[in-house]
């Protein structure tokens, strides 16, 4: 009975943990708002393999990104050497629709 149960056990989590999808948020140095500036990707645990899903236009430079703990929104830092730069941009993340969703920015105010 005890095998049973931890078999049981470890199959269910096997197949919990490899039903999530997992997310990768990449930033870039894009110096023109019109090109894309975030990439969101799928990862396939089992392979390693990238799948583009969504990226963001009209962003100067987003070149870090921090996602918040329940990972639901993604806040983007611009660079502050570049004119009109230093802000923080947030966007929500919708794994359901795999989209990313401009919500606010603020400017450096210095």
């Amino acid at each position: 009975m005890k095998k049973f149960f931890v078999l049981t056990f470890t199959f269910c989590t096997w197949i919990y943990f490899f039903s999530q999808n997992t997310y990768a948020f990449f930033g870039s140095f894009n110096w023109d708002k019109n090109t894309e500036g975030i990439y969101v990707y799928k990862l396939d645990i089992i392979t390693g393999n990238l799948s583009k899903i969504t990226t963001v236009r009209g962003i100067l430079n987003p070149s870090f990104l921090t996602i918040s703990p329940n990972g639901k929104y993604i806040f983007a830092c611009t660079e502050s050497k570049t004119e009109n730069g230093g802000s923080v941009s947030s966007f929500e993340f919708k794994p359901k629709d795999e989209s990313l969703t401009f919500i606010n920015s603020e400017k450096k105010r210095w």
